[in-house]
C-alpha cells in the first residue's frame, strides 16, 4: 500500500489528538474533504514560486484566481532541484514524497500560514520523512505568513525561515508511524490494499 507524507502526518495528528475521531481522519485519507479556499491560494502561491526564476524580483503576483501582494522581505536560493517526487518502502507500506527544493543535503520546503507557529512544523514527521526518503541531513522551511485583504486577495506579510536536522534514531521514528499506518489501513481502509495487486 502506498500513502503520502502528508498523510503520513495526518494519521500522526490523529494517533496524538484525543479528540480528533477515526471518522475524521479517514474522510480526509479518503480525500472526502474539499480543500478550503485558504488551501487552494496556498496552493497557488507555491505555483508561483516553483516557477520563479533565479533574479527573479517579486511584489505582486497572480496565479489560480488568486492575487498576492508582497510585502514582506524575502530572499531565495531557487535550486535547480525542484519537484522531484521519491519513496521508501517500510515494512508493509510505501511512504511518498515531493520535495520543493534541494540543494546538496538540504530540502527547502514552502509553507503558507495565517499564523506562524515553529513548533506545529517542529512537533510534525513531514521533515522527519523527507530527510529519510531522499537521504538529505537538513530540512528547511520557508514559511510566508499572509492574510486575505480582499477577495481572493492575499497580502504577504512576513517570512520566516526554520530548520531542524536529522537525529539519532530518525529512521526508526518514521517505520514506527508508517507500520501504525499500515495497521490502521488495514483495519480501515481495504481499498488501499488492493494498490498492492494493482
Amino acid at each position: 500500500m502506498i500513502f503520502r507524507v502528508s498523510e503520513a502526518e495526518q494519521f500522526r495528528q490523529w494517533r496524538d489528538d484525543e479528540d480528533m475521531g477515526s471518522a475524521t481522519l479517514l474522510s480526509r485519507l479518503r480525500g472526502e474533504v474539499p480543500p478550503s479556499p485558504r488551501m487552494l491560494a496556498g496552493t497557488a502561491f507555491h505555483a508561483i514560486l516553483e516557477c520563479a526564476s533565479t533574479g527573479e524580483e517579486i511584489t505582486e503576483a497572480e496565479h489560480g484566481g488568486f492575487r498576492f501582494i508582497i510585502e514582506a522581505d524575502i530572499e531565495l536560493a531557487l535550486t535547480p532541484i525542484r519537484e522531484y517526487r521519491s519513496s521508501k518502502l517500510y515494512p508493509g507500506i510505501t511512504i511518498t514524497g515531493q520535495l520543493d527544493h534541494q540543494d546538496g543535503l538540504r530540502i527547502e520546503d514552502h509553507k503558507t500560514t495565517e499564523r506562524f507557529d515553529a513548533d506545529r512544523y517542529l512537533a510534525g514527521y513531514q521533515w522527519r520523512y523527507y530527510l529519510d526518503i531522499f537521504g538529505a541531513k537538513v530540512f528547511r522551511w520557508n514559511v510566508f505568513e499572509m492574510r486575505e485583504v480582499d477577495q481572493d486577495v492575499y497580502l504577504v506579510h512576513h517570512f520566516h525561515r526554520l530548520e531542524q536536522r536529522r537525529y539519532p534514531g530518525m529512521e526508526r521514528d518514521c517505520e514506527v508511524l508508517a507500520v501504525e499506518l499500515a495497521e490502521f489501513a488495514r483495519m480501515h481502509m481495504p481499498e488501499r490494499l488492493v494498490q498492492i495487486a494493482a
